[in-house]
This record gives structure tokens, C-alpha cells and sequence, in this order.
């Protein structure tokens, strides 16, 4: 028997609560077997059900107060067994009492067998477990050199690894042209595959098998990069440096051989409806590592390299701040907003809800605050608040209105307006905008692709047509041939004029309610060649802002031009004359709507 737990009873408590529990339960059989002896010929049937089932539970009772006095004479049974029976019998105790319709004291008992621990004890017990807790962390950091969250991390690459490697069909000898590459002094000259002496000398070194790093580069799993004297610079990519790390976990899903892993990728693409020349070709094909097997992969870090990490980190951290002093609070700048003059029409920044010195733009606004101080309230004030869209107004207005300022997305505090050539429209641009689908025209006009201008371009249009047809994968020329002048080639700078500038309406030009231009993202993502993502990238390392102000010649600030003036439609000169209802029907032609502002902008 092993030592009891605080708050658990002890051997002998058990033992004593399970033999009570059978002598109450063998009482409420015998009161059943009273009660049955007793009964009139309508009752007989009831109470002899009644006394079977309490006879049963008086024996599951004693059967288990008879285990645990065995169990207690036998040294190799723990005590938890005890327990067990002792719950056990007071169980079929309670459950004889109700079923013989008899006072339910058995229920007593299970306090017995659940005593509440003293405070003291209880503090003992979690001391306890924490330091077992500790040592218990504390070795398993030892033999990994990992905390319990990288540890989790290793389980889980291991258990991808079981189910990834094998589906790879690598062989060893693909191993060693990663691990080559992963050195970053794998390149490619002369139709050879080579490793350098070192890197930055692409001449020399040992050969690397030509057929393996052929396969891996065509498989995604290397990236070239082009280097002096027509020489390629082979490393892995993000794919291929996931697939490295898995084989490395699972070296037992490795064949043996190149003839081994050929013939299991053989045996897993061959079908019966192919040729043989197609299933040897396909065979030899190396398969992408498993769909989200990159995303799933979480490379642990050990304790060494976090400690590096936070000694580096710190450094830069005293380095930028001009000196860092743990416990003592940086301090934060003031709170600033930004509120729209009422006299020249910016947007300016405000300190403490007074709105900050400026300079005007214009000329007109010589009441302008810029030279004093002017309080927040009294600019909103000036400013007439936004209002919503009236029903009445036209359909375009109605889905294409502004957001509300609060939900507009900042401009980061660009306001320079840049001045762009503005494109005119060809006969057959024009012919190919009117072929344009409704929603995609509705579209292009929202994003500014009616009339882009593309930018200066080292590549020719013929190469870029080219690169468009033949590398583009299926899936976005698709998009592309849905737009006028194409979907994907833009960028932010090259968009063209806006909606309402097109229909004529300049005071609402778009970039003028939004005060400011759209700004992207400044990211974009590369795919494989199966169409997944396997990394972002940075268009623009140094943070450089790529924006669209619409291209139409309206000002973007100040005050706002005249609003067009309505059409007036012509009143009819005399009424319909009166004709036979069929007659007439059949003769009225049909008078085509009257040509828009829009359309007259376009075409």
C-alpha cells in the first residue's frame, strides 16, 4: 500500500465505510423481504419487484466491502483500489434504501470518503505540486534546451514530419543538395551544379549532383538568383527550407535510393487511363511538400538562442531610445487630432482641442486662423456637419457615397496634391469599355481603371503581353479579361480619374471629400506553382508611399466648384392626340433615355 494523498481518506477509513455501507444496504433487503411478507394480493406483485431489486444492490455492497477487505490484505494493491470500493458499496447502499421506500442514511458516508482539506494542508499540497512542477520543467529543459512552448512546437513538427516526408519522395542524396543550398554556396555554371569553397567565389568546389538539383528547383523547392559571369546562386525557398527541416525530424521517410524514391512516386501517380511515357514523366517529377504543411510548421527556438535574441534586442532598444532605464516610463506625446479649418477648408492638426497654427494655401482665406489660435469647438462649429445621402439623390451617389469621416481610412496626413497627365480615351478603348459587363464596369470605375496610366517601364508592352499570356497562371487572366484595360497590372499611382469626376461632378470628387489620396498596402504575396502562399512581400523596402490622387484637373482642396446645373427637360408642345387604343399602341416607337453627363465624359 502506498502513502495516502492529503485530503484523501485513509485505508482503514475506507474499510470501514464500505462495511457500513453493506450492513445498511443487507437492512434495507431485509425490511424489502419484511414488506414482501407481509403484503395482501394486491400489493404482492410491487413489493416482490421491490425486494429483488433491493436484494441485488445489497449484493453489489458486499461484494464490494468483501474486494476491499481483500484488497487490504494484498500489499501490491494500491489505495486508490480501497476507495473505489469503498464509493462503490455506499452507492448500492443509498440505492437500496430508496428503492425499499426506507430513510436514506447511507448518503452520510460519502462525506467520510471527501473530507475537506484544512488551509494548512492545502497549502501544502500546491507547494507540493509546483515543486514537482519545477523539477519536473526543469529537467525537461535540460535534456532539450527548449521551454514547454517550443517543446509543444517539436511535438508537433514531429508528428507533421511522419506524414510529410514520406509524400516527398526524397531520397538522401535530396537532402544533401538542400543542405548544400541552405549553406548559400550551391550555384549553378555551365549547365553544372556546384558547392563553393566558400561564398562569393562562384568558381570551383565540389560537384553536386545535376539531376537532383534540377528536380528540386523545378519542384519549388530552390529559388535561383542571377550573379556576375552568367552564373545562378541556388537557396532554398520558404517551402524548401520547411521540407529540410521535416526530413531532418523523419530521416526514416527517406528511400534509400534514387531508383526507390522513383519507383514509390512511380506507384503513386501511375493510373490506368495514362501512357506510359506521361506516368514515367509524372514520376519523375518531385510533389509539392502536402498543402498547409508550411503554415502548419513552427520552427522551436531554444533557450541559447532566446537569450541571445533578448541580449540583442535590449541593446537596440538602449540604442534608440538614447539610453533605457527599466521601470521608468517613456514619455508619451499629446494626444493630437485633427479638425477642418473653417476658412481655408484643411484639415489640421489640433493640441489639447485648439487647432494648431498653419499656414493658408489660399489667398481668399484672409480671415484663416493660421497666424492665431482658434478652438476646436468653434471650427466645428463653422464646418457644416456631413449628412447623409438623400434618397432622391441619383443612383450612383447613392452606392458610391463616402464613408462617414470616423470610418474613413487616414490618409497618412498626405495632402500635397500630385498632379498627373490624365489619359484620353482611343475609338477602340472607347468600343472596349462599352463591351465592359455592367458589374465590371461599375468596378472599374470605383478602383479608377476606366482610364489608367501606366508608368515608365524598363520592359517593353510586347514582353509584358508576353509574360501576361504565358506565366500568368489561368486564374487571373481570367480577372484580367473581365476589365477593360486589365486588373492586376495596376498600382496605386497609376489609376486614372475618379467616378464623379467622369460624371462631371467635381465639387464631390472623391480624394476631395476623403481629404486625401488612396494609399496601398505597400505588400503583395508570392505563390508556388501550385497557387499557394508561401511568403509576403515588400514591394517597397524603405517604406515609400504609393498613392492615387484622381487625375481630373479640379482642385482637391479649398473651396469646392459650382455644382452643375440640372438639366431641364423639355415641356411637350401640345397633348397626345387621341387615336384607336390597338392602332396606336402598335405605332408608338420607342424614344431611346438621353445621354448622361457620364458618358458624355467618357466617349
Amino acid at each position: 500500500m502506498d502513502e495516502s494523498e492529503p485530503g484523501e481518506p485513509t485505508p482503514q477509513t475506507c474499510l470501514r465505510v464500505a462495511r457500513e455501507a453493506a450492513d445498511l444496504a443487507a437492512a434495507a433487503d431485509d425490511h424489502a423481504l419484511t414488506a414482501m411478507c407481509r403484503s395482501s394480493s394486491r400489493s404482492e406483485a410491487r413489493l416482490e419487484e421491490v425486494m429483488h431489486a433491493v436484494h441485488r444492490e445489497a449484493v453489489e455492497a458486499e461484494g464490494c466491502a468483501a474486494r476491499a477487505e481483500r484488497w487490504a490484505a494484498d500489499p501490491q494493491m494500491p489505495d486508490s483500489a480501497l476507495r473505489h470500493c469503498a464509493r462503490g458499496a455506499v452507492d448500492h447502499a443509498v440505492r437500496a434504501q430508496e428503492a425499499a421506500g426506507i430513510e436514506v442514511t447511507a448518503a452520510a458516508l460519502r462525506t467520510e470518503l471527501e473530507r475537506q482539506l484544512t488551509a494548512q494542508e492545502r497549502a501544502e499540497l500546491e507547494s507540493e505540486l509546483r515543486r514537482a512542477e519545477a523539477e519536473r520543467e526543469a529537467a525537461e529543459r535540460a535534456a532539450t534546451g527548449m521551454d514547454c512552448d517550443n517543446r509543444h512546437h517539436a511535438r508537433m513538427n514531429a508528428f507533421l514530419a511522419e506524414s510529410a516526408v514520406p509524400a516527398l519522395g526524397w531520397s538522401a542524396g535530396h537532402v544533401r543538395v538542400m543542405e548544400a543550398a541552405e549553406t548559400g554556396r550551391l550555384y549553378w555554371r555551365d549547365g553544372q551544379a556546384r558547392q563553393a569553397a566558400e561564398r562569393g567565389v562562384w568558381s570551383g568546389g565540389r560537384r553536386v549532383h545535376r539531376e537532383r538539383t534540377q528536380a528540386l528547383h523545378a519542384a519549388g523547392f530552390l529559388t535561383a538568383a542571377a550573379a556576375p559571369d552568367s552564373v545562378q546562386v541556388l537557396t532554398p525557398t520558404p517551402m524548401g527550407q520547411v521540407a529540410l527541416e521535416l526530413a531532418r525530424l523523419h530521416p526514416a521517410g527517406l528511400y534509400d535510393s534514387d531508383t526507390a524514391a522513383y519507383e514509390a512516386r512511380y506507384a503513386r501517380v501511375a493510373k490506368r487511363h495514362k501512357r506510359m511515357d506521361d506516368k514515367k514523366a509524372a514520376a519523375h517529377r518531385l510533389p509539392a511538400l502536402e498543402y498547409g504543411a508550411v503554415g502548419r510548421y513552427r520552427r522551436p527556438v531554444t533557450l541559447a538562442e532566446q537569450e541571445v535574441r533578448a541580449e540583442r534586442e535590449a541593446t537596440e532598444q538602449w540604442e534608440d531610445e538614447g539610453g533605457y532605464c527599466p521601470g521608468v516610463p517613456a514619455p508619451a506625446p499629446a494626444v493630437e487630432d485633427t479638425v477642418r479649418c473653417p476658412c481655408c477648408g484643411l484639415r489640421k492638426a489640433t493640441v489639447a482641442g485648439v487647432l494648431a497654427p498653419h499656414k493658408p494655401t489660399r489667398t481668399a482665406a484672409e480671415a484663416c486662423p493660421g497666424s492665431g489660435l482658434r478652438p476646436a469647438a468653434e471650427a466645428s462649429r463653422a464646418v457644416p456637419p456631413a449628412t447623409a445621402v438623400r434618397a432622391e439623390q441619383p443612383l450612383l451617389r447613392r452606392l458610391f457615397a463616402p464613408r462617414a469621416a470616423r470610418e474613413q481610412r487616414p490618409a497618412r496626413d498626405l495632402r500635397t496634391v500630385i498632379r498627373r497627365p490624365q489619359r484620353v480615351l482611343t475609338v477602340e478603348e472607347r468600343k472596349r469599355v462599352r463591351d465592359t459587363a455592367a458589374l465590371n464596369f461599375q468596378a472599374a470605375l470605383i478602383m479608377g481603371i476606366i482610364d489608367p496610366v501606366p508608368n515608365a517601364s524598363p520592359m517593353p508592352e510586347e514582353a509584358g503581353a508576353w509574360v501576361r499570356e504565358h506565366v500568368w497562371p489561368e486564374h487571373i487572366q481570367q480577372i484580367e479579361r473581365k476589365y477593360p484595360h486589365g486588373f492586376a497590372r495596376w498600382s496605386m499611382c497609376e489609376r486614372g480619374t475618379c467616378w464623379n469626376c467622369l460624371n462631371g461632378r467635381c465639387d464631390i470628387c472623391v480624394h476631395r471629400q476623403r481629404g486625401g489620396p488612396d494609399v496601398d498596402r505597400n505588400q503583395d504575396w508570392v505563390t508556388n506553382h501550385q497557387g499557394i502562399t508561401v511568403a509576403r512581400l515588400i514591394l517597397r523596402p524603405d517604406g515609400e508611399l504609393c498613392v492615387w490622387w484622381c487625375r481630373c484637373a479640379c482642385p482637391k482642396d479649398g473651396p469646392a466648384p459650382a455644382r452643375p446645373a440640372a438639366k431641364v427637360k423639355p415641356a411637350p408642345d401640345a397633348p397626345p392626340v387621341a387615336s384607336a387604343p390597338a392602332r396606336e399602341s402598335a405605332a408608338t416607337s420607342f424614344r431611346a433615355p438621353e445621354a448622361g453627363t457620364l458618358q458624355a465624359a467618357l466617349w
